[in-house]
């Protein structure tokens, strides 16, 4: 599970995450997250706000025109991992 994975989920899609919460549920480190989830924001796939000086949080960008694709996408190969067919 990589970054992108921790947001697409359907439970996570509207969710504000901190750096901590997204280290948790892709099972990278925090620190590993912070030196690349700025690509994401950039690109507009991510939002994030500063609620404190040291706080980051994130939140999937649906206003994106690629998000839906990206979502689509993730959906697709869930259901071809849960027809037991092996994704490369």
């Amino acid at each position: 599970m990589n970054i992108v994975d921790a947001f697409l989920g359907r439970e996570n899609r509207g969710r504000w995450m901190t750096l901590r919460e997204v280290g948790r549920r892709s099972r990278i480190n925090p620190g590993t997250i912070s030196r690349s989830i700025h690509i994401l924001v950039e690109n507009g796939i991510l939002l994030e706000e500063r609620p404190s000086e040291r706080m980051r949080i994130f939140k999937l960008n649906m206003e994106n025109k690629h998000v839906p694709i990206l979502i689509e996408f993730y959906e697709r190969l869930l259901k071809t991992e849960r027809r037991g067919k092996k994704v490369p």
